[in-house]
């Protein structure tokens, strides 16, 4: 269906008509008067702060994700579109344990097949002491 109407060039109160989107930032700024975009744009700094925090953790390097959707509806002429988005952070990496399990099914940290050097010592305050 072509619409060969342009548009009027000012609004009945003599001020300039907002132009249309001719990329999609400024479509992604037309979005709930602006908001989405401010939003999006916290969302982002937000990822790239934990994102640094977690390279910092765990050796330099992280790995996050931000997914943005836009949910079209055309009634007659008029397009509604919805936004939503979703920011996967980063987790930082955790330590592995090493661990060996017992003939009777427990889990130790010290091998059962071979002989240990030190055993478990008790770690005390040794209390304080008055130098004065």
């Amino acid at each position: 269906m072509n619409d060969t109407t342009a548009p009027p060039a000012r609004a009945a109160d003599g001020l300039r008509l907002p132009p249309a989107a001719n990329s999609f930032g400024e479509f992604i700024r037309f979005l709930e008067d602006g908001q989405l975009d401010a939003t999006l744009v916290e969302a982002l700094r937000d990822l790239r702060n934990e994102m640094a925090n977690v390279a910092i953790e765990s050796g330099g390097k992280a790995k996050g994700k931000m997914t943005l959707t836009l949910d079209f509806a055309l009634e007659g002429r008029v397009f509604t579109i919805g936004a939503s988005h979703k920011v996967a952070i980063p987790e930082a990496k955790r330590p592995k344990s090493v661990m060996w399990s017992t003939e009777d099914g427990r889990f130790t940290p010290s091998n059962p097949q071979q002989d240990q050097l030190f055993g478990v010592r008790e770690v005390g305050s040794p209390g304080f002491r008055d130098v004065g």
